[in-house]
């Protein structure tokens, strides 16, 4: 069904290509001309590298396809598109029913494709994590005015078994652990990485810390729930 416009719209990949291809820091898989990229449609093939059923916990959140809307180079797609987030592999896995269990269709990673799920917008977009290099991976849109910008990126990650080398210890399973990362960005540039404490806020944006202050006095804020984030964010996107 509407096999023409997935080909057109989406692409598909080898896990080899991922690394082959290579992702500039702006998120971009390859030149934004339209043709270029219908051009670079695969399938994507191969055996995942990890057995998922020896592993404990799942690469996902939540496991069930949602309905989904995906902005595509400007364009609001039409057609019924059911999207889940792989946090272990950071993919859109793409299907055509909210019933199917699983899918090797993907949504192109650039960082003019958005999707909304859930009433939350999701990013393919460049991240600067601290004491780690520049990366590109999606983020969910908690916040965005006109100066201010305000993501959270929730990851799986992968930890081998370990074996107790004594009655002291303990043996742990091949597993997936969480991991939850906020970023921001002033003026749309760079996302960088934040800490949800008044410290690290107040460190991170010091040349707004007067504004800061007359926020937490006004608000009774504590800095330390999504909410108050938020609301300082909107707060000095309005000073």
């Amino acid at each position: 069904m509407k096999y023409y416009l997935y080909k057109i719209l989406f692409f598909f990949y080898t896990v080899n290509s991922i690394f082959s291809q290579g992702i500039p820091s702006n998120g971009v898989q390859s030149d934004l001309r339209l043709v270029d990229l219908y051009e670079k449609i695969k399938k994507r093939m191969g055996e995942k590298t990890l057995s998922v059923n020896k592993i404990k916990g799942t690469p996902y959140f939540d496991k069930s396809f949602k309905l989904a809307e995906v902005n595509y180079f400007g364009e609001l797609l039409k057609d019924k598109i059911y999207l889940r987030f792989n946090a272990f592999s950071d993919e859109m896995e793409i299907a055509t029913s909210s019933l199917m269990k699983s899918s090797e269709n993907i949504l192109i990673k650039n960082n003019k494709v958005s999707c909304l799920i859930d009433g939350k917008i999701y990013r393919y977009l460049a991240y600067k994590a601290e004491n780690h290099p520049p990366a590109v991976g999606y983020l969910k849109e908690l916040f965005r005015g006109k100066n201010f910008s305000f993501f959270e990126r929730k990851s799986k990650v992968y930890m081998q078994a370990t074996t107790a080398r004594t009655s002291l210890e303990r043996s742990f399973p091949a597993r997936f652990v969480d991991k939850t990362e906020y970023y921001f960005s002033i003026n749309d540039a760079e996302l960088n990485q934040i800490k949800l404490s008044k410290k690290k806020i107040l460190s991170k944006l010091k040349s707004y810390s007067s504004s800061i202050k007359s926020f937490l006095e006004n608000n009774d804020a504590k800095l330390k729930s999504l909410e108050d984030i938020v609301a300082l964010f909107n707060y000095l996107d309005q000073q």
